[in-house]
Order: structure tokens, then C-alpha cells, then sequence
């Protein structure tokens, strides 16, 4: 009988939960295998869904996750406690750290548990360069002792499981990252699920085999998959994919949120002249990516983003002829960080470039449309603008970085040439339209085609308490009533944080 680990860190997440519950009931139904959950109950001392490690929270955490465990698997599932694979041999003393950096690239037997620590930090503050200072130091020494408990339990639960297979959600944070570079230095094959959306609040699963969702190289073979998808005729392919560019620029839904809803078309800066060589930036949310791995980091031609604009101000800033636009992500536009508030700056320091704002009426489109060029470090942006026809230039990691649809220096050097020249649009339909489609058309990648789920349902009933959202999962039950449990967890999360202690304060201060 094949053995398969399962692992997560809480069960308030319940979506992403109840992914794996019913990933796992599949496995012990469909596929005959045994079971193995591995959950944290009180393991860590903070996590996602427990950001300051409240205590009360964690409390609704354990008693939940084994109810869950127990109502949804029964007993066909072996359930194990990290805590119980522990032995106590490390300390924060161990962990010398001074900066930001130094949490990056910390690694702990071959594993770099930094990418992890810091995805985790970012996610919840939007702060890419923490200060490491005597106050913080403790929280991001604690982060990284738990990756390095983390390794070394799993490490002991493996050796004495042996199993086929270990499956995890998502893998990006610090609460699971460290399992999967574990799994994959072991050579023992590793699934990390995810769910694509199919509607308000309704999901689907997805499986991504020995490699990070997020990760570019680990999701090309999807481009051809969904192109070669026998359900769809070739026409409907086209279509779908057509109309994932005509919504984005008619600000309908198309696979992200929407940016562009509702700006008045055919406005542009009051300083723009025709006259002139027109070059318009975008930029990203540099966060939501800074620390996903080596990959991203690797195949960006700049440190950052900001270092990327100032080089080409610098360089360019006594070309009269030529005028700089850099049109700011709009999902930018409350972060008090200086990789946005320093934009700004920009433009009072080169007279050839203008900054647009996040809340600029400005359309995006608009500026593709009048730009002689177009420059950006990894926004879907780049490929609609090579789509429309215009000449782009990529100089960051995205998801289109190797499909030849638009053009990527791989040196500063490179660079430099390229913009010299008068360069043409990069033509190249089919790929224009296999990544579309990517970008729109996710069913093909569903695990279970048929429904959303197999044997437990993890999307959600979205309730209405006191003018708040509060969302019940549709596994979870009291009284066989999800509203009452939904309400009930609620509940409790708000006594909680009102009135008992918490361990952690999350530093937000920057380098």
C-alpha cells in the first residue's frame, strides 16, 4: 500500500483546508492509499493565520483541526503532531541575523528557509526591506527557528514514514516551503495543490508536481496543455483568448482584478508631445513576488525595480528628445513603503520623466496606444502591449519570459542596445494567444473536471454580520448548520483578539 503525507499548518485557512481534506478523503477512497496528516497544533508560534500568535486563536486552531480531521477523514487517517518529532536543540541565539538580506539568505541544511520567512512577513505587511534591528530581530529569528524545527521534525517524520508521495497547498510561505525543498532534496515526490477561481467564491483544484505555483519555468508546459485542450475547437480557443485582451482594456473581469473600470478613455498627460520619443513604464507590485525564490530574482536584470528606473533616468536624462512616463500599479497606491513613496522623487530629479499615480483617471491603455516603447519588469501589462503592437522591453521575471513575445535583455549591455534602436513589434500570434488563454481559461488544469471538489466541499457561503463579510466553509458544520459554525469561529477570533495575549508584535519599520 502507497503511503502519502499530508501536510498544512492551521485549519482556520478553510478553503485551502479543505482542499487537502478532500484531496486526502480521494486518496483513501479512489486510490487506496494510507493516510498520513501532519498538522502543527501549537507547533509554531505564530503563523498566517495566526500573524501575532494570539492565543486564543491558536487554541480555536487545535481543537478545530483535530474535529475537522475526525469528522471529514474518520479513522482511515493517521494523524501526527509535529510537536511529538521535536527534540529541542536549537535556540534564537543560534540565529545571527542583521538585516534583511541576511534573513533572505539564510539556509539550514541546503535549504534556503529565507525566501520563505521573509514571503510570509511580506504577504502580511507589504514591507519588502524590513529593518532588523534590536526591537525586530527576535521576530525574524523566530520565524526562521520555526523553518529549522520545521525541517528537522519532518525530517524525522519521513525517516520513520518512508512514504511515495507528500502534498502540501500552495508552498511559498515559511510555514510550508521548508517541506517542500525537503521533499524534493530527498527525491521524494511532492504535490502542491491550489485552486483556480470558477466563480464568486468558487473554486476548483489544481496540482502543481515538484515545482512552486509560482514558479515560470514550473508552469510553461500549461501554455501548450490548455492550446491542445480536445474540449475546446480551435475557434473557441481563439475566441477565449481574444477576449481575455478586449476585456482587460474594456476593464471587465479577465482572470486578475480589475484596474481600469470606469477611467475615461483618450486622456493623456497634459506635458505629452507627439513630437517627441514617448517611453512609458510600468511598473509591478514589487512585493508580490520580491521573495518567491532564486528564480525571480535570478531573471531580473536589475536588484530592483527602482534600481532599474534609475539607471535608465540617469543614462537617458539629457536626451531632450525623449520622454519618460512611469505609470505606477495602482495596486500600490496604500503602501506607505519607499519602493513607492521614492517614485515620486523621480520626476523632480529628471526633467524628462513625469510619474503617474496610482489614482490617476489616466488609462493604462491609453498610454500603450500613444507610446513609441514600452517598458516593464513583469506586468501582464508587457504582454497586451506587445499584443496591441508595440515594441516592449522586459526586464524582470514573468510568467511570459521565455515565449518570445517581447524582448528580454540579459545584460545591462544588452539593454542599452536595444534601446538605441527603433524596435519593431515582436510578432507572434500563436503564442500571443496560448498565453491569453493561460491568463483566462485555467479548466483544463482542474484536477476533477466534473465538479469542484470530490468528496468535501471547501468553497464558500459568504454571510453578512454587523455590515462585516464572514465566510463559512461548506464542510464546516455545528447543528448541520455552517452559519452557526461560520459565526461561532468568528466569533471566538474576536474575543480573542480583544482579550487574550499576544505573543508577537509584527515589526513594520524599513531599512
Amino acid at each position: 500500500m502507497k503511503k502519502e503525507i499530508y501536510f498544512f499548518y492551521s485549519s482556520l485557512p478553510g478553503s485551502m483546508f479543505g482542499v487537502l481534506l478532500d484531496q486526502a478523503k480521494k486518496a483513501i477512497m479512489d486510490e487506496k492509499k494510507k493516510i498520513y496528516f501532519v498538522m502543527c497544533q501549537g507547533f509554531f508560534s505564530h503563523c498566517l493565520s495566526n500573524p501575532k500568535g494570539n492565543l486564543g486563536i491558536c487554541e480555536l486552531c487545535k481543537f478545530q483541526t483535530k474535529h475537522l480531521l475526525s469528522d471529514q477523514l474518520g479513522k482511515e487517517v493517521t494523524f501526527i503532531n509535529l510537536s511529538d518529532h521535536y527534540s529541542e536543540t536549537h535556540s534564537l541565539e543560534d540565529i545571527q541575523i542583521n538585516s534583511s538580506k541576511d534573513v533572505k539568505r539564510y539556509k539550514y541544511k541546503g535549504i534556503e528557509i529565507g525566501y520563505g520567512v521573509l514571503s510570509s512577513y511580506i504577504y502580511i505587511t507589504r514591507n519588502q526591506n524590513p529593518k532588523v534591528d534590536d526591537k525586530s530581530k527576535v521576530y525574524f529569528q523566530n520565524q526562521i527557528l520555526q523553518s529549522i524545527k520545521l525541517i528537522d521534525a519532518f525530517e524525522a517524520i519521513i525517516t520513520g514514514i518512508q512514504p511515495d508521495e507528500i502534498s502540501s497547498f500552495n508552498g511559498r510561505f515559511n510555514e510550508i516551503k521548508p517541506v517542500f525543498e525537503l521533499a524534493i532534496q530527498k527525491k521524494i515526490p511532492v504535490n502542491l495543490y491550489e485552486f483556480e477561481s470558477v466563480g464568486y467564491k468558487k473554486y476548483a483544484k489544481v496540482v502543481f508536481k515538484n515545482t512552486l505555483p509560482h514558479s515560470v519555468s514550473g508552469n510553461r508546459w500549461k501554455f501548450d496543455y490548455l492550446w491542445n485542450e480536445p474540449s475546446l475547437t480551435k475557434d473557441k480557443k481563439v475566441a477565449l483568448s481574444k477576449e481575455f485582451y478586449q476585456n482587460k482594456r474594456l476593464g471587465k473581469a479577465a482572470g486578475d482584478k480589475v484596474y481600469v473600470k470606469g477611467m475615461p478613455s483618450g486622456v493623456l498627460p497634459d506635458n505629452w508631445d507627439t513630437i517627441k520619443r514617448n517611453i512609458v513604464l510600468f511598473n509591478s507590485s514589487e512585493d508580490e513576488f520580491v521573495s518567491i525564490g532564486k528564480e525571480w530574482e535570478d531573471l531580473a536584470l536589475f536588484d530592483s525595480q527602482f534600481d532599474g528606473m534609475v539607471y535608465i533616468f540617469e543614462k537617458y536624462k539629457e536626451e531632450e528628445n525623449t520622454h519618460f512616463y512611469l505609470r505606477i500599479h495602482p495596486n500600490l497606491k496604500n503602501v506607505p513603503y519607499r519602493y513607492h513613496t521614492d517614485l515620486y522623487n523621480l520626476e523632480k530629479k529628471y526633467k524628462n520623466v513625469t510619474v503617474i499615480g496610482p489614482k490617476s483617471n489616466i488609462s493604462t491603455y491609453d498610454l500603450i496606444d500613444a507610446s513609441d516603447l514600452v517598458i516593464v519588469f513583469g506586468s501582464t501589462v508587457g504582454l497586451e502591449a506587445s499584443y496591441s503592437g508595440k515594441p516592449v522591453i522586459l526586464l524582470g521575471c514573468s510568467w511570459y519570459y521565455y515565449e518570445n513575445v517581447c524582448y528580454v535583455p540579459r545584460s545591462i549591455e544588452e539593454f542599452d542596445k536595444l534601446f538605441q534602436k527603433e524596435l519593431l513589434p515582436i510578432k507572434n500570434e500563436e503564442m500571443f494567444l496560448k498565453l491569453g488563454l493561460f491568463f483566462y481559461y485555467r479548466n483544463a488544469t482542474h484536477i476533477d473536471k466534473e465538479t469542484l471538489f470530490k468528496y468535501i466541499d471547501f468553497n464558500i457561503t459568504v454571510y453578512r454580520f454587523f455590515g462585516k463579510e464572514v465566510y463559512g466553509y461548506n464542510y464546516q458544520k455545528i447543528f448541520f448548520s455552517k452559519k452557526i459554525y461560520a459565526l461561532g469561529v468568528a466569533f471566538v477570533k474576536a474575543i480573542s483578539l480583544l482579550l487574550l495575549k499576544n505573543k508577537f508584535v509584527i515589526p513594520l519599520n524599513e531599512e
